[in-house]
């Protein structure tokens, strides 16, 4: 069976009302079943605590049940029961039977999904959880890292002894100086020098263990972040989302190297500062006042990277802001390309290229030249440490109280010391150019979602198709624009209804509302005689279609951009969308037929074409409602005659709510809305409707 229906069966047994709808709504699936990573996060939509465990199967014991153990061959059992010792109840694509333990465990070689009941006082409900990311983006973004703890802890373990191995080479450099090439001691130079060279191999091995763990760490909270960003936007209110392509374009890039920034920060400042202390100190013990040179040298790297950090506060917000700027220009070139070569607007936008392009540079160019300042600075400081301590240690030498052998281990150590000072200054000079992309994801993170659950109340009932508006308005967020205004109607189970109006008189934004993609500003919207609030989006979109006036298609096939969405298509199905939209005149023209790409928008395809498509797209979801907005205002007769036939068909026994200003769509409807300005002016029959829009033309002439 699949996972989903497991799931599923798992739900029902718990007594949770949901469907796999519900379950899968907004996760990432394959091959029409869920992504197993995934299922914990359905599990506590409906308040169940889920967990994928390596744990042999003859262990489980009665407590552990309910579970789902993952087959080999990508099929999923459900374990429900343990009647007696040794046998075990399932449930698989055979229906449920009992089978004896030691039968069964060797087919299982996969992980087990061990379920049970979240406790209410410490678990972490989805929701609960995105609320508090929404609540402080900003503390869970450094919260992910908690989550690579164990790793950390070896991370930090390897640096500790790489800076121990740091130790090594000066020591045994002032050894040779002072008792080997003095006394010719060839015993010693042999037993000392194999032990250097081991300590140099543990010290490589140690560099690629702390490298590997830094990129693995990144690399996955970089994923995590990621995820957690993207799915913020596939799922958040899009009445509440005013994001540009360039804020998002700013917000996710090189999210894995700002990831890395922080296990690179942690081992800088957790390990490598306090081991310049310890440096400080060795140097101080075999060269006396020699340690002021590494003091002061540290000190101006701290002064050259506090300049440097200041200008690149500043910095980074300009730069990030022009950048959000090109973005969006090349988003706005790649999408209105043709409307830009028919009005000669070429030049225009070459300009603005041009001038951003510019700024772009100028403000990359300063900002390079402060993220290298404290690196020249640091090299300078360096070679002048050398310097200020061999000119001290001639002194200390001629007084005899330092030794060759130890200017050398001190001048060895003064490098080591720098080091990771230098880093921690680039450190902190990286997060400055990071701090708008941080605030950009904190930004993003923070994100009013849809609903992910129904109510009680409507868990689960089929739908009838009544919606009701009482005074409903609605303004543009952030303007004072009103749409609409005080909406009092009500559309009957099965209803054909058709809404006409000027250009701007709220057609549009009616039948989003209706379909619960934004929320009313004012007023109730009821579905069913319930307020739509209750209902969770997924439910509202399988039963609700909504085919927009804008022909959106995506980089695939003909195929892929009708099935959208759909985790397992029913062939069925599928030829009766394509039909009744009419997408079979052309496609079987092709070769490629339903396989035939669709270019980029869907530029390979024509206006008409790709409102077929659209068409057929909300077809597949065999809704209890259909909702139209100009469905046929890019097709020509006798397509538009073709989509009529289809839709009188189609719409048989469903409600279904057309915008159109083409009269000939209107023999499908029952009943007519005109709306003016964001209002209702007249709701009639059809033919009364048709009647009177008559009579107001014949006064006009």
């Amino acid at each position: 069976m699949l996972l989903v229906e497991a799931l599923v069966g798992i739900a029902s047994s718990a007594g949770k009302a949901i469907d796999a709808a519900g379950l899968t709504a907004a996760l990432p699936t394959a091959h029409g079943d869920l992504d197993p990573r995934f299922a914990p996060i359905a599990m506590a939509r409906i308040d169940l605590d889920a967990r994928w465990v390596a744990r042999p199967i003859r262990e489980l014991a009665p407590v552990d049940l309910p579970a789902i153990v993952r087959l080999p061959d990508d099929r999923f059992v459900m374990i429900t029961a343990m009647p007696a010792p040794g046998v075990v109840t399932l449930i698989d694509g055979d229906g449920e039977r009992s089978v004896l333990l030691e039968e069964f465990a060797p087919a299982v070689t996969g992980d087990l999904l061990m379920i049970g009941h979240i406790d209410p006082a410490n678990g972490s409900l989805v929701g609960d959880e995105r609320e508090r990311i929404r609540a402080n983006p900003r503390l869970w973004l450094i919260s992910s890292f908690l989550t690579e703890r164990r790793n950390f802890i070896q991370l930090l373990g390897a640096a500790l002894f790489l800076n121990l191995c740091g130790f090594a080479i000066p020591l045994y450099m002032r050894a040779i100086y002072d008792r080997v090439v003095p006394n010719l001691a060839l015993e010693s130079l042999w037993a000392l020098s194999s032990g250097i060279v081991l300590v140099l191999i543990f010290e490589c091995l140690f560099k690629q263990i702390r490298s590997t763990f830094i990129d693995a760490i990144g690399l996955r909270i970089g994923q995590a972040i990621q995820h957690r960003a993207m799915s913020s936007i596939l799922q958040a209110r899009i009445d509440k989302s005013n994001w540009t392509v360039g804020s998002m374009m700013t917000a996710l890039r090189d999210i894995e190297s700002m990831a890395m920034l922080v296990p690179t920060a942690i081992v800088t400042f957790c390990i490598d500062i306090p081991f310049f202390f310890l440096f400080l100190a060795l140097i101080a013990m075999i060269g006396g006042w020699t340690v002021l040179a590494p003091v002061l040298g540290a000190l101006a790297m701290l002064a050259a990277g506090a300049v440097s950090a200041y200008a690149l506060k500043f910095g980074a917000k300009r730069s990030n802001k022009l950048l959000q700027a090109r973005n969006n220009l090349v988003a706005d070139v790649v999408a209105s390309l043709h409307t830009i070569k028919s009005n000669q607007a070429e030049g225009r936008f070459l300009r603005r290229w041009d001038n951003l392009s510019d700024h772009v540079g100028m403000t990359g160019k300063a900002t390079r030249a402060w993220v290298d300042l404290p690196s020249t600075a640091s090299a300078f400081i360096v070679q002048a440490v050398t310097v200020v301590i061999v000119v001290i240690s001639i002194y200390q030498i001629q007084a005899g109280v330092m030794t060759a052998g130890a200017l050398i281990a001190c001048n060895m150590l003064a490098g080591r010391a720098m080091g990771p000072i230098s880093a921690a200054i680039m450190v902190v000079s990286k997060s400055y150019q990071s701090l708008g992309q941080f605030a950009a994801l904190a930004e993003l993170l923070a994100l009013e979602p849809e609903s992910e659950t129904s109510d009680a109340a409507v868990q689960g009932r089929p739908f009838q198709g009544r919606i009701a508006f009482q005074e409903v308005g609605y303004v543009y967020p952030d303007t004072n624009v009103s749409v609409l205004r005080d909406i009092d109607v009500e559309v009957k189970p099965g209803e054909k209804i058709g809404i006409i109006g000027a250009a701007g008189s709220g057609k549009s934004t009616l039948l989003k509302l209706m379909g619960g993609l934004i929320a009313p500003g004012a007023g109730r919207v009821l579905v069913d005689g319930h307020a739509i609030e209750q209902f969770s989006a997924a439910q509202l979109r399988e039963n609700i279609a909504f085919a927009t006036q804008e022909a959106v298609l995506f980089d695939d096939s003909i195929y892929e951009n009708i099935v959208l969405g759909a985790p397992s298509p029913d062939p069925a199905l599928l030829e009766r969308a394509v039909h009744t939209a009419g997408v079979h005149h052309f496609a079987a023209r092709s070769k490629e037929g339903l396989s035939r790409s669709v270019g980029v928008g869907g530029c390979r395809l024509s206006g008409g074409q790709r409102q077929a498509v659209v068409l057929a797209r909300a077809f597949m979801r065999d809704p209890r409602i259909l909702l139209l907005d100009e469905p046929t205002a890019a097709m020509d007769v006798d397509g538009e005659h073709a989509v009529i036939r289809g839709l009188r068909e189609f719409g048989a026994g469903r409600t279904m709510i057309i915008a159109t200003h083409r009269f000939a769509v209107l023999e499908l409807v029952d009943r007519v809305i005109w709306m003016e300005d964001g209002r209702i002016m007249s709701d009639l029959p059809r033919r009364e409707m048709l009647e009177s829009l008559r009579q107001q033309k014949a006064k006009a002439a």
